[in-house]
């Protein structure tokens, strides 16, 4: 997994590419520790280039949402692929995390 951040003042978007699964936890800790001083605003992660994303990478994105919780900082999903927007269906992971199309 690679990702790429960019902060527009209004939020920060992280744009996350290739897989997110087990290979990709050590490099989403230290994405989760530079987030870590966003606060009180809104952190959008862009899914669009993200090919597949298997039930730890799912867990990743729910540990990212309780860390940012705790710091007042809103939490977005935008534009997954089919595949990653079936699987967070599938998991009802839509009821819990705001995903934009």
């Amino acid at each position: 997994m690679l990702y790429r951040m960019a902060n527009d003042g209004q939020a920060v978007t992280v744009a996350l590419e290739g897989q997110l699964n087990f290979a990709a936890n050590e490099e989403f800790s230290t994405l989760l520790g530079e987030l870590s001083d966003v606060e009180k605003g809104r952190v959008i992660f862009d899914l669009s280039s993200l090919s597949h994303m298997d039930s730890v990478g799912l867990g990743l994105l729910y540990i990212a949402k309780e860390e940012l919780d705790t710091h007042g900082t809103a939490m977005c999903l935008a534009k997954p692929r089919s595949a990653v927007l079936r699987l967070l269906e599938l998991t009802e992971a839509d009821k819990t995390f705001n995903i934009k199309p």
